[in-house]
């Protein structure tokens, strides 16, 4: 109680019959004998008789069979992710493989400038595809898979055979 009034959570308790024994005497009590504190409880009696009235809808009779195919969509979305990710793994083991093995070609050193460039480039692109792969929300293996296929395309045309037809000719 402040400054002679009940509080909120005292009359709601009032009202809805929580509020018993000595306490509920006095708050009764209280209320016989203030205006305001009586009106608030009725505002509060009749809230908790209009909410007691309000009865549960009715569960619809396919409720279970809607539940278990969201669960079934969860599970094979969960499934789908977990594979993509395993897609993932051997395209980057490939990517690294061949970069590795690029780097240590038998002229590494012809290959640096255009390893930056290739990098810079690489960077710029990625950096243009993220957005674009994230607001198309396109599955890791799928960017996984351009970008091992972007690093073969770019490692074949700087590994060109030193038997190439303009080596030969001369």
């Amino acid at each position: 109680m402040t400054l002679g009034h009940l509080d909120d959570s005292r009359l709601q308790s009032l009202a809805d019959g929580t509020l018993r024994g000595p306490e509920g005497f006095a708050a009764r009590e209280h209320c016989d004998g203030c205006v305001e504190c009586m009106a608030t409880l009725g505002m509060y009696s009749t809230l908790s008789t209009k909410l007691s009235a309000l009865r549960d809808p009715l569960v619809p009779p396919d409720f279970t069979a809607l539940v278990l195919a969201a669960v079934d969509v969860r599970s094979t979305q969960l499934a789908q992710r977990r594979h993509t990710w395993l897609a993932a793994i051997p395209a980057a083991a490939i990517a690294l493989f061949a970069i590795v093995g690029w780097a240590l070609s038998a002229a590494p050193a012809a290959h640096v400038d255009q390893l930056i460039g290739s990098a810079t480039v690489s960077r710029h692109v990625f950096s243009a595809l993220v957005p674009v792969l994230d607001a198309a929300r396109l599955p890791l293996g799928l960017g996984a898979f351009g970008l091992t296929f972007f690093i073969l395309l770019l490692l074949s045309r700087a590994l060109r055979p030193s038997g190439s037809p303009s080596a030969l000719e001369s």
